[in-house]
């Protein structure tokens, strides 16, 4: 379950072992520390940044004092697998914080943004970017894409009593980490997902497939929740299987595919998508004759662009809401090169939420302004800016924001429990063809 944050006091009763309580800065130990449900001596308290260790061994962040400045870092994929994503989510950042500041800022101050890369799992560049943020004193981190890459660093925001907040996370185990009550996504689970794309595979007709996924939090998740919903509705899995998206080559894995000859091919993976279809055409398994279905780590103008063999017909879904010609507009602006806009409204409204609410916790403090952030979500009058929710704060008015990501409504996990849903589909040129495009609704 999610810690709420609050600051426990613990009074000792016996202790069989001797505890080492964990400090507020410590990072990458995750907590799973299997101890007995007692602490060490009472500690005196005050009302400062402080912790404690409860008694499952996590670390409790407590509200603390903040500098008058509310500042955003991102940890987002300006190389790595996943960099065909990182120029819409840097630029909706950009622009986020642009329309903040328009509005006014947050605390009477320009809020300020420090962009950064997050590399992949392959890679050390999110640590030492979370690194340098953190010595920049940045209250909130926007990132990763990738679930595998913030579960590198999860624990170092987090046990920071930072804010993590990602917007295209997609992993299910993220919904029941112990992270202080300071992660939040406005990705929603692959809970979901999974069960859209399997009322995708059943509605094109197919009675079989083959699940293909690359193997980390996010691959895995993503294979389980689509395996069992396409079960329940009578689909055979022919074959569901995980691989190394470093690995030299996917021979092996094409061949697996090809043997299996089912109706569908379901892959989930990121940019090596390109070499794995390939190779599938090469073999005689194209969209002419077999459905294939990509997800939102490969589907995109951007893999289009890698393959050589005709892609028409291959569909993929994407947690999206309908972008506006006018959102697009914006985000070209700040970044006249864009391809894709993929994430790009999660990015946005990541930044936007932590935003209002340090409005409401009057805060630029980290712990604070978690504290807030699910209740800007829901249950509340609608508004659909910045500027317009910060009128309606400061009026004392409880608001509900929906933005360009469409109605997020968390749960108290800190996540979307409804999400809308793109259905892509590749056209001529290995290009979105939008008139093609569908959307979804699905819930928890």
């Amino acid at each position: 379950m999610r810690k709420p944050g609050k600051f426990r006091l613990l009074v000792a009763l016996f202790l069989s072992l001797s505890l080492v309580a964990a400090a507020c800065g410590d990072d990458d130990d995750e907590a799973t520390d299997t101890t007995d449900d007692t602490a060490t001596d009472t500690e005196e308290t005050t009302e400062t940044e402080e912790t404690t260790e409860d008694a499952a061994g996590a670390t409790d962040c407590e509200v603390g004092e903040g500098d008058g400045t509310l500042k955003i870092g991102t940890v987002l994929p300006e190389t790595g697998n996943l960099a065909f994503l990182g120029p819409p989510e840097f630029a909706a950042a950009e622009l986020a914080v642009q329309d903040i500041n328009a509005a006014g800022g947050v605390l009477d101050a320009d809020v300020e943004l420090f962009q950064g890369d997050s590399g992949d799992t392959s890679t050390d560049v999110a640590s030492q970017t979370v690194d340098r943020h953190l010595n920049e004193g940045v209250d909130a981190f926007i990132g990763a894409a990738s679930s595998g890459v913030s579960f590198t660093f999860i624990d170092k925001v987090t046990g920071a009593c930072k804010i993590h907040f990602s917007p295209a996370n997609t992993s299910p185990d993220f919904t029941d980490y112990d992270d202080n009550g300071l992660y939040f996504r406005t990705a929603p689970s692959d809970v979901l997902q999974g069960r859209v794309l399997a009322d995708l595979v059943v509605a094109d007709g197919n009675e079989s497939a083959t699940v293909m996924a690359l193997q980390d939090p996010y691959g895995e998740g993503l294979l389980q929740y689509t395996v069992e919903p396409l079960e329940e509705q009578g689909v055979v899995v022919d074959e569901e299987f995980v691989y190394d998206p470093f690995a030299e080559n996917f021979d092996a894995e094409v061949q697996r595919v090809v043997d299996a000859d089912s109706d569908a091919l379901v892959l989930i993976g990121f940019d090596e998508s390109a070499r794995i279809l390939t190779g599938l055409f090469e073999n005689g398994f194209t969209p002419d004759s077999k459905s294939i279905y990509l997800v939102d780590g490969n589907v995109g103008n951007a893999l289009g662009e890698q393959v050589s063999a005709s892609m028409v017909g291959i569909k993929g879904t994407l947690p999206a809401a309908e972008i506006t010609e006018d959102f697009r507009s914006r985000l070209l602006e700040v970044d006249p090169e864009l391809e894709d806009f993929s994430y790009a409204p999660e990015t946005y409204d990541a930044v936007v939420i932590t935003a209002l609410a340090a409005l409401v916790a009057e805060s630029d403090d980290a712990v604070a302004i978690a504290e807030e952030i699910n209740g800007v979500t829901r249950d509340g009058e609608k508004c659909t800016s910045f500027e317009e929710c910060k009128g309606m704060i400061e009026e004392g008015t409880d608001i509900d924001y929906d933005g360009p990501s469409g109605p997020q409504t968390f749960g108290e996990a800190g996540e979307p429990s409804e999400a809308s849903f793109a259905i892509l589909q590749y056209g001529e040129g290995n290009t979105i063809d939008d008139s093609l495009t569908e959307y979804r609704f699905a819930e928890l």
